[in-house]
């Protein structure tokens, strides 16, 4: 959409959380009424103020020390560029927001956006008013059954609205889709992928290539969506299909086995099942274009891609504690023959280290390789690679020694405020809190001062957690930022 359109919208994305739900279903009030079926890509989100989800974005900006004093900046901001005051951006919106994508080739797409204001020629005449002051790129706008409609030029606005036809909203595929993503969320987007490939993927036998071994072309459903809480916000995605596995990179649900070999005082934490990432590998094998690719990194380097592949096979996390003068990175790999992949994996810091000019020493069990002042480790413990900054925690590790992180309680609690389950196909984890006090920490000891209205602003971020949930043909990605 051109410029007067994006002004008037994300007017209120930067200024109604200052001023201020759930969002409805596929129902009466919703933009898919009015669209035809095929549409690409169809968004929507609140727009009024008074609703629960923008007046949740209120009480957690206000958590900020400076919050209202980002909202009143950007308002003024806003108002002094365009000249249109909030009072008339909120009275121009309506309740909801509505966005449909339609294309039939690269070189035909069209996007149209809907509102349903309370007076619609106020909204048209507002939209007029930003259209004079940037006459080269002007909105068009009509007003329909009470909609106005928006576009950058009007037969995008004919090929999208449905007349007397089916509506978007009445596909059972839509249906089913949009029942996927929480009813109560600030804005939801559902992707119809077939939709999108037949329009861009039919023409470039490439891309239909690259379709095929992504297995895009085995999706049913994508969306997503971004949810205000009480105690922070949720970012999700979700897919349908045969390809979900493929494309999230994950088998089944599991519990992370390496978890337990963490330290409590760990601030960061990942694991990921590599089953799903070794098959993805394993599969563009066959691609001759990245077969060819593969034998020259292969001759290159001289490290085996079947040993990539193995090593990738079990279980992976990574975890980052305190640490000096740096934190300890510490990656962990899971392993059901420990020496043969060990091996690999010294083959690979060897290379790694002759081509970066390294320094490689060996110490009983462990290899070590210095990079102008950064050091890497390997070892084991047990069946588990270890590959680490700090090489007393090979020993640690082994032996089991000290708090784990699993124990601890802000672990649990930011697990809990997510949601996050007990089988996962993936997890992350962050302590901000803990990463925010490292980062100072660097900062005043390099003797760089971190501005005041940064260090404020950042004390109620809590916790970063992601995860991926599968059942069946679907999957689940969902990030979340506690505040507090």
């Amino acid at each position: 959409m051109r410029a007067a359109l994006v002004a008037l919208v994300s007017a209120f994305v930067v200024v109604a959380s200052g001023c201020g739900g759930s969002a409805a279903g596929v129902g009466a009030d919703s933009a898919a009424t009015m669209l035809k079926p095929g549409a690409l890509v169809y968004w929507e989100t609140e727009t009024d103020p008074d609703s629960a989800q923008w007046k949740q974005v209120e009480e957690l900006l206000g958590r900020f020390p400076d919050g209202d004093k980002w909202v009143a900046e950007l308002r003024r901001s806003f108002e002094g560029d365009t000249g249109v005051t909030w009072d008339e951006v909120e009275g121009a919106l309506g309740p909801r927001l509505g966005v449909a994508v339609y294309a039939r080739s690269t070189a035909d797409v069209g996007v149209v956006g809907l509102l349903k204001p309370e007076d619609p020629d106020e909204t048209i005449a507002l939209i007029e008013r930003l259209n004079r002051q940037e006459s080269e790129a002007p909105v068009v706008a009509r007003a329909v059954d009470g909609w106005v409609v928006l576009s950058d030029k009007p037969g995008s606005i004919d090929a999208a609205l449905k007349g007397e036809g089916d509506a978007l909203a009445d596909g059972e595929q839509f249906q089913d889709g949009m029942e996927r993503l929480p009813d109560d969320a600030l804005s939801r987007v559902y992707v119809d992928v077939s939709a999108a490939l037949d329009a861009f993927g039919s023409a470039d036998p490439q891309v239909r290539q690259s379709v095929r071994l992504l297995g895009l072309d085995a999706l049913d459903f994508v969306g997503a969506w971004a949810k205000a809480r009480d105690d922070g916000v949720e970012l999700a995605g979700s897919l349908t299909g045969e390809a979900a596995d493929r494309l999230l990179g994950a088998g089944e649900n599991y519990s992370s086995k390496l978890l337990g070999l963490v330290p409590a005082d760990a601030f960061a934490f990942a694991s990921l099942q590599g089953e799903g990432v070794s098959g993805q590998f394993e599969g563009l094998q066959g691609n001759p274009l990245f077969g060819m690719a593969l034998q020259d990194f292969e001759q290159e380097t001289g490290i085996r891609f079947d040993d990539l592949v193995r090593i990738l096979k079990g279980e992976a996390a990574f975890y980052a504690a305190p640490g000096a003068p740096i934190p300890e990175l510490t990656l962990l790999l899971d392993s059901d023959d420990a020496s043969r992949d060990r091996e690999a994996v010294d083959r690979l810091l060897r290379t790694l280290a002759e081509r970066g000019g390294g320094e490689v020493t060996e110490d009983g069990d462990v290899t070590t390789a210095v990079f102008e002042g950064f050091t890497v480790n390997v070892g084991a413990a047990g069946d588990t690679i270890v590959v680490t900054t700090n090489k007393d925690a090979i020993a640690d590790l082994e032996a089991g020694a000290g708090d784990k992180l699993e124990d601890s309680d802000r672990f649990g609690d930011a697990l809990e405020a997510a949601g996050a389950p007990d089988a996962y196909t993936g997890l992350f984890y962050v302590d901000l809190a803990q990463t925010i006090e490292v980062v100072m920490g660097f900062a005043s000891s390099a003797g760089q001062s971190v501005p005041g209205e940064v260090s404020r602003n950042l004390e109620p971020l809590r916790s970063v957690v992601a995860y991926g949930e599968k059942d069946g043909d679907s999957g689940t990605s969902l990030v979340f930022v506690e505040i507090q």
